[in-house]
């Protein structure tokens, strides 16, 4: 009986021991989440007043090459909308000025057209490239640089729905119009493309107003360079749809020969 009394005894102290482990473990487990939840204010605290003090970078001081574009004489240097379809396609109608942003003068592209769903659309800029360096030069080019910088003019709107005027991605293409026709060789290889998408680019901003990049195109394939002679040539600079309003200021355009000499301009301001 008495053995029986203390395996009872034994028992219950077991039980009450459980019971008190089982009351640390829950108070354990709180402390853990009250930290966590502690943690997580904090980094959004943090981001939060990261992206009230950062400051914009510093203006660039690109290397400008005699015979670059510079807009500095508020000339277009014939920059015009290509109006392809009447912009009825993806195209947005433009506003095309020479202002000074940065310490410089450059050309500003505005977009003023919106898709169905509230996209700006694309604006697509031509140059007559002929008449920049002469029609019996454009065979010669080789590379065109140029640049670019993207600046927020209305708030991009994240998935959160918090609002911050930066421009976000700017993503396009430098391409030409090349010659009237196509051209093959006896073996029906391509020798002359009529059209050209010399390079794509792409860089984003999500912390300030603007963001600057140089570009640079190199023509890989000599059925994608210019036809000598053809006065019609082009040379275009698209962006990409966004949905958010941002400028595209463009400077600096420079073309290069196949020795990376740059080919002097022809063009008159007016």
């Amino acid at each position: 009986m008495k053995k029986l009394m203390s395996l009872m005894m034994v028992c219950a102290m077991l039980a009450t021991t459980a019971m008190g482990c089982g009351d640390d473990a829950a108070e354990s487990t709180a402390t853990t989440t009250t930290t966590t939840t502690t943690t997580t204010t904090t980094v959004a605290e943090e981001t939060t007043t990261t992206e009230a003090t950062t400051t914009t970078p510093e203006i660039p001081a690109p290397t400008v090459d005699a015979n670059a574009i510079t807009f500095e004489d508020d000339d277009l240097w014939t920059a015009h909308a290509m109006c392809e379809k009447n912009f009825e396609n993806d195209e947005s109608n433009v506003e095309l000025t020479v202002e000074e942003f940065n310490g410089t003068k450059q050309l500003r592209i505005q977009v003023l057209d919106k898709d169905d769903k509230g996209t700006y659309k694309v604006p697509k800029v031509v140059f007559n490239i002929a008449e920049l360096v002469g029609a019996e030069n454009i065979h010669k080019i080789k590379k065109i640089s140029c640049d670019f910088t993207a600046n927020a003019v209305g708030d991009f709107i994240g998935d959160d729905g918090n609002a911050a005027l930066v421009p976000g991605n700017a993503m396009g293409a430098l391409a030409g119009g090349l010659a009237a026709e196509k051209k093959t060789d006896a073996d029906g290889g391509l020798v002359q493309n009529t059209w050209a998408t010399f390079y794509e680019f792409a860089f984003d901003c999500w912390d300030w107003q603007w963001r600057y990049e140089h570009v640079e195109a190199n023509i890989l394939l000599d059925s994608n360079r210019y036809e000598e002679g053809n006065a019609d040539a082009t040379f275009v600079i698209m962006r990409w749809g966004i949905p958010n309003q941002a400028d595209l200021y463009v400077d600096n355009i420079t073309f290069y020969d196949e020795d990376g000499n740059s080919i002097p301009l022809v063009y008159s301001p007016s």
